[in-house]
């Protein structure tokens, strides 16, 4: 069984995987189609992806977003609420934003819509029979830390902060760049949230993750229209 952790770039995905806790022994793979991506990578997995998995009707927030966002504390800006349903299937963040308002009773940031084709795209594959979990790579840095982050993802100070944590664990992440291609349009941060997700990946092999989006009305994971984060 292999964990693996998947975050999306500008132009694809980037995908990091290994056996559970066998850092040290890591690869990375890009691709333009998650569809692709998957095909490439072993097939006895445990994927976690850092993409909205199920959208509310008519709720403007979904239970596991409001956990997540209890949870990271500081960093809780991090965390959007996805479009629901209705407004995802609009061509144009205009429609989408309009729809949504008229749903929800709440519009949509222009960075939750820059997104929606991939949250189409996860979804697609999810009907097809695909296996995936949602993961949120801030949740998974604030686990493994055991503590709220000091800095933001996108300063200097904060990409130094998340690097330390994962090279902790025995990841390294130069050699892992060094595997993917030059023109990828993939941040440095990107290949750092698919790294802490291989992580959380790998707890859930091991039976040692949490679920984000449980609540005493739901304890079992049967509701396979439930949303979770997996951490």
């Amino acid at each position: 069984m292999y964990a693996v952790g998947i975050d999306g770039c500008s132009n694809g995905w980037l995908a990091s995987y290994s056996k559970p806790f066998d850092f040290e022994n890591c690869f990375c793979l890009y691709s333009k189609s998650l569809d692709e991506l998957i095909s490439k990578l072993p097939k006895r997995n445990l994927i976690i992806v850092d993409i909205p998995i199920g959208l509310e009707e008519k709720k403007h927030i979904r239970e596991c977003d409001i956990k997540a966002r209890e949870f990271i504390g500081p960093r809780r800006h991090s965390i959007f609420a996805p479009p629901c349903k209705k407004a995802s299937l609009q061509n144009d963040y205009a429609s989408a934003n309009k729809l949504n308002k008229k749903i929800t009773s709440y519009g949509l940031s222009k960075q939750t819509w820059m997104i929606n084709e991939k949250l189409k795209e996860t979804q697609k594959l999810i009907e097809k029979g695909y296996l995936l979990n949602e993961g949120h790579p801030e949740c998974s840095f604030r686990k493994l830390k055991g503590d709220f982050l000091k800095f933001g993802k996108s300063g200097l100070l904060g990409f130094f902060e998340r690097l330390n944590l994962v090279t902790n664990l025995g990841f390294d992440p130069i050699s892992l760049r060094k595997q993917l291609s030059h023109d990828i349009k993939a941040k440095p941060d990107d290949l750092l949230d698919s790294l802490i997700l291989c992580w959380s990946a790998s707890r859930h092999i091991e039976k040692k993750g949490i679920y984000l989006g449980l609540n005493k009305k739901s304890k079992k994971l049967s509701d396979k229209n439930k949303s979770l984060i997996l951490v």
